[in-house]
């Protein structure tokens, strides 16, 4: 029986029902694990930074006067709340200020209930609880009965990101009221090598002048790229405004903390999370980096996902080659960056370039700013979000948010 959506809202799930969330989504999303690892692995990401003291909140569809229902609620996601950059032209100063993004995930609906737009209404509502409340309509929806009760830990948005596998529609029909757009795609676009077969030296050994990082360096490193980000990055010409996500507090972390289960079986056993060029003096963000993950889940071809990267263009081709020792020694088939700058493009000339058909990286502003007038920097695979959206027997439905 479908239930009226005005009789629906959205609530911080107990945590009965984050247990229960979990449970439900396992059957669609926990290929290669037993039930017992797939919530070990949520339990595992649950106790990093990216997610504590309040990060991470499940939200729950559930019947308004019966919320807490393990059984009643329809539809569930994730937000992480992230501590992101924002440039306005309208107040433009030196540097730019600290403001709030959210990262959006794990979208889902039981299969006896899609079909039904629980989801679309729960992606509605959720603008409701994670913008900064200035920035809402003047008038809720009276067709959606009354606004959903805001909470201490969300709100005070100026933007939020999702990456979305079922198009570009979809997410962007789903705003805070029936005229007013949703999450708008941007610069879905990769760039993919496949991982030379061959090298005249070690894959063991990084060229001298280059160092490995290990999990405690790349989070230093992305500490100080946090800081290099407040300092060198500026308002792009021809908009009125822009933003970043930052790369610390666990987030760019996240992309291989979610996979160790997998990346755990690997052999050799991965022990490199990125790659340095020796910067002048340790407190110096090295000029040329890299950091990634590994995905060797499958069922695609096993891939070496660049995370974060800086270069000048003189320095990429041999960047780009302690990359590809790190893919061949953990037996990757691919590289994978999202929107490498176009400068860098032509270097290492046997990548494709090309728009992605899924994880399509989407963003919602929450300014007075049009989305046409908004810049999303460093748009690049650290700050995506990891999940599922499964919500329609019509819709294709993949992994679409590394949060």
């Amino acid at each position: 029986m479908t239930i009226a959506l005005s009789s629906l809202s959205l609530f911080v799930a107990t945590s009965e029902q984050v247990a229960a969330s979990r449970r439900r989504t396992y059957v669609n999303w926990g290929k290669g694990m037993t039930e017992e690892e797939y919530l070990a692995r949520d339990a595992f990401t649950d106790k990093h930074e990216n997610a504590q003291n309040g990060r991470l909140i499940t939200w729950v569809l559930a019947p308004r006067d019966n919320p807490t229902s393990v059984e009643a609620f329809v539809s569930s996601c994730e937000t992480f709340r992230r501590e992101g950059l924002v440039w306005q032209q309208s107040s433009l100063k030196d540097s730019p200020r600290n403001e709030t993004g959210y990262g959006i995930a794990s979208v889902f609906t039981p299969s006896s209930l899609r079909g039904n737009g629980y989801a679309r209404h729960m992606m509605r509502l959720l603008h409701w609880v994670i913008s900064d409340e200035k920035f809402l309509p003047k008038d809720f929806p009276e067709a959606w009965g009354t606004p959903p009760s805001r909470v201490a830990r969300a709100g005070d948005g100026w933007f939020s990101a999702l990456w979305s596998d079922v198009g570009p529609e979809f997410y962007k029909r789903c705003g805070p009221t029936f005229d007013q757009e949703g999450w708008v795609v941007r610069d879905a676009v990769s760039t993919i090598w496949d991982v030379p077969h061959e090298s005249p030296n070690s894959d063991d050994e990084a060229a001298p002048g280059w160092t490995w990082l290990d999990e405690a360096e790349v989070l230093a490193l992305w500490e100080k790229d946090a800081d290099h980000i407040a300092s060198n990055l500026n308002l792009p010409d021809n908009f009125q405004a822009s933003f970043v996500f930052l790369p610390n507090k666990g987030v760019a972390a996240f992309q291989h903390r979610r996979n160790q289960h997998f990346l755990d079986q690997l052999v050799p056993r991965n022990e490199h999370w990125g790659i340095k060029a020796e910067p002048s003096t340790s407190e110096a963000l090295p000029s040329t980096f890299a950091t990634w993950t590994l995905d060797a889940r499958g069922p695609g071809p096993k891939t070496l996902l660049i995370t974060r990267v800086g270069s000048r263009p003189e320095d990429f081709g041999k960047l780009f080659e302690q990359v590809a020792k790190a893919a061949r020694r953990q037996g990757m088939e691919k590289i994978e960056i999202y929107n490498l700058p176009e400068y860098l493009q032509s270097v290492v000339g046997l990548g494709m370039t090309s728009p992605r058909d899924e994880h399509l990286s989407a963003f919602k502003w929450y300014g007075e700013e049009k989305p046409s007038q908004v810049a999303w920097l460093l748009n690049e695979r650290f700050v995506f979000c990891n999940s599922d959206d499964l919500f329609a027997d019509n819709l294709r439905c993949y992994r679409y948010c590394w949060c």
